[in-house]
């Protein structure tokens, strides 16, 4: 079997459609329209005035952490509904990070 050129060229609008799909989902729960990167620029600025090192297993924990934090924020202050997981998820998953980082800090 080959593959054509206007088959590649399909293949890859599928693609990119679903990557706008899930962008477009993601921005929602983890950005604002005014805003999109504002996820980006907070966590990054968080964890270099925390100086947190993600090439250290629990400091990459406490980054995730910090993310976490970050869509949660961004859900509760603007009281939008979830498109992803849930708010309660979100809760436990930074828990859960919480408690990886303290076994990978136990680990060393």
């Amino acid at each position: 079997r080959r593959m054509t050129g206007e088959q590649q060229v399909e293949i890859y609008k599928e693609i990119d459609d679903e990557i706008l799909s899930v962008t477009t989902s993601k921005r929602h729960d983890y950005a604002s329209e005014d805003d999109v990167l504002i996820n980006f620029k907070s966590v990054s600025a968080a964890a270099k005035h925390l100086g947190i090192d993600i090439g250290n297993p629990s400091q990459y924990s406490l980054f995730m952490v910090i993310l976490k934090i970050a869509r949660l924020t961004n859900l509760i202050n603007t009281q939008k509904e979830p498109n992803n997981e849930s708010i309660d998820d979100s809760f436990i998953d930074a828990i859960n990070y919480l408690k990886l980082a303290y076994c990978c800090y136990k680990d060393k």
